[in-house]
């Protein structure tokens, strides 16, 4: 019997998190913001994914809404 992260998946699966904080576009609240994708975050106070973008100043903006259901086909319902 193989150990955790022994295997086919286990030996590959690896991951970095960020967790940083400031003001949500969405909820206007000072808020952390966690992140497994290095580009994008997720509000913890109202929820909403966010990009990070960096141009000078770095600047959080929705990206979809997070209520929002999509099929198969990547369209919204």
């Amino acid at each position: 019997m193989a150990g955790y992260g022994d295997g086919t998946f286990g030996s590959k699966l690896n991951f970095e998190t960020q967790i940083t904080n400031g003001t949500c576009p969405t909820c206007h609240q000072l808020s952390m913001f966690v992140s497994i994708n290095p580009q994008i975050f997720r509000c913890t106070t109202c929820g909403h994914d966010l990009k990070q973008y960096i141009n000078g100043k770095i600047r959080y903006l929705p990206i979809m809404s997070s209520n929002s259901n999509i099929d198969r086909n990547g369209k919204k319902s």
